[in-house]
């Protein structure tokens, strides 16, 4: 079996990755096989750095660059889109052009350790969940281009791909010990700002897990809604009160309105059984299919907003499906109408748990959302448990709000003028600086009040790092209201040049993403209208 390093994460958590693992797990003992890595070089700028999907490596036979490409594939004009499971199509890019710019990175990066003229490198594209493929053009010759068949003889599979680029090596133990090393520790180049960072994001976590004993004494609650500002922890003490109540044998829906949150939050919860978490409308289209209930292929806002809640309802009373427990997170994006359609799922015990956690400037969807007279009792958590303590203040500050937060501090944000809104070179520049101050594109978002600049900006790309979606590989790039729920360590926020409480409420919502480190561009007029004013 061949050696597998799984760079942080001992088993990808992707099924496509995760099938293509356990095919290369199976070469032989001399093969050596390294998971999701990146690279970085100083010297040479960021021409170096780069990142793959899988890297194989032989001391005999050279290295070999795997991108990996899951779900369905359809090319169109020359331009690629990948079909996910419910069968919608999502626009990606090449990856012959991604695997071909990545092994041009490594073999740069390689030159400057001495080792680009021991090792020949090649690169190939998998395409795990296709059981055959089309004729993808003269950048994917059959030969590196690998089908779901080809996982299942990956021995033949690997020769046929080293034979095509007809690659050698001459690497000693010692020289493939020092390329295993130079790739699996983290070799990103930590900067004073990043290791600043660093420290605040150590405190934050322990005060994270203190918010989450101090929520232990509304345990012997039976439903209620908590209100909290942004950063107070509410997602977390949310999943904690859902994988509480499943532990104690309530079968829980544990549910939200935003898409990324959602598989955040069905991330978090994969393991007891008890506990199912998802979206208001991945949970209908669900129940739906389930029941063999009609869903139009053209759905507009109107089916969103009204008929899916009455479809849910419908859904269930045929299949039978009802929980014990309810947890709606975000519950400021639902409507009355979606939560009278969740209540409908709980068991005929009118005191069954129904919880509600929710901040009312967060409402960027305005539903009417409103405080429930229904609810058993209203607790407000009034603590900023996510941001350092210069952060809190601009969050807090952009709604006109006091700032309460546990004092950690952290380097001071940042904003930078632009004439008017932004435009994707102010975005571009401010990644540069954070990439040469030691951040990764694991660890910062770029988040932006314009959905169209966020969709020009994937266009785009960084040496070899792309701009992506979150979750995907690369710089991720996001809508604020995408990514309302969750956080990262640093975030580049981008506010379009508005005014008034819409404007107000999409920088509180986007300021207070940021964990650690806050960079903001927008112009003058923007800085006055969100209450920056100078330390």
């Amino acid at each position: 079996m061949a050696r597998y390093i799984g760079l942080g994460e001992d088993e990808p958590s992707e099924d496509s990755e995760r099938r293509v693992a356990t095919a290369l797990q199976g070469l032989p003992d001399d093969w050596t096989v390294l998971h999701h890595v990146s690279w970085q070089s100083k010297r040479s700028g960021r021409q170096g750095d780069g990142e793959a999907d899988f890297v194989v490596l032989h001391p005999r036979r050279g290295l070999l660059v795997v991108e990996v490409k899951g779900g369905g594939i359809e090319i169109r004009d020359g331009r690629w889109s990948t079909i996910d499971r419910h069968g919608d199509r999502h626009e990606i890019k090449n990856p012959y052009e991604q695997a071909t710019a990545s092994k041009h990175a490594l073999l740069g990066w390689l030159k400057e350790h001495g080792l680009a003229g021991r090792v020949r490198i090649g690169h190939a594209v998998a395409f795990p969940h296709m059981p055959s493929l089309p004729n993808v053009g003269p950048a994917g010759p059959d030969a590196i281009s690998l089908a779901k068949p080809d996982l299942e003889a990956i021995g033949a599979t690997v020769d046929r791909c080293f034979n095509h680029w007809g690659l050698e090596a001459k690497l000693s133990t010692q020289d493939v010990s020092k390329l295993v090393g130079l790739l699996a520790p983290t070799v990103s180049i930590t900067s004073n700002l990043a290791g600043r960072t660093a420290e605040a994001e150590q405190d934050l976590l322990l005060f994270t897990a203190d918010q989450v004993e101090a929520f232990a004494g509304l345990r012997a609650g039976r439903g209620g809604l908590i209100l909290g500002g942004a950063g107070t922890g509410k997602t977390v003490l949310a999943v904690a009160r859902a994988q509480q109540l499943a532990k104690d044998g309530f079968r829980t829906l544990l549910v939200c309105y935003n898409e990324l949150l959602g598989a955040d939050l069905t991330r978090r919860t994969a393991a007891p059984p008890a506990l199912t978490a998802g979206t208001f409308h991945s949970i209908c289209l669900a129940e739906a299919a389930k029941a063999g209930v009609a869903i139009p292929a053209q759905k507009d806002a109107d089916w969103w907003e009204r008929q899916a809640p009455e479809l849910l309802i419908e859904a269930c009373a045929k299949t039978e499906t009802s929980f014990d427990a309810v947890v709606v997170d975000e519950a400021q994006d639902f409507s009355p109408l979606w939560l009278d359609a969740l209540r409908c799922l709980i068991a005929t015990d009118k005191d069954a748990p129904f919880f509600e956690f929710a901040d009312p400037r967060q409402d960027l969807w305005t539903r009417e959302w409103s405080n429930d007279p229904r609810h058993p009792f209203v607790y407000e958590l009034t603590r900023n448990m996510r941001n350092t303590r210069p952060i809190a203040e601009r969050v807090a500050a952009a709604v006109a709000i006091t700032c309460k937060d546990r004092g950690v501090s952290g380097p001071p944000p940042i904003w930078r003028t632009t004439e008017g809104s932004p435009r994707e070179s102010d975005v571009i520049l401010s990644v540069e600086r954070l990439l040469d101050d030691g951040f990764t594109p694991t660890n910062l978002v770029v988040l932006c009040e314009d959905a169209g600049l966020a969709a020009r900006l994937r266009e785009r790309s960084i040496g070899a790092y792309s701009f992506g979606r979150w979750g995907s590989r690369g710089v991720p790039v996001e809508s604020v209201s995408r990514f309302k729920g969750l956080d990262a360590a640093a975030v580049v926020l981008a506010l379009a040049e508005h005014s008034g409480p819409a404007h107000q409420a999409q920088a509180y919502v986007g300021m207070s993403r940021a964990r650690s480190l806050l960079v903001v561009l927008g112009s003058e007029r923007t800085k006055t209208a969100v209450n920056w004013s100078p330390p």
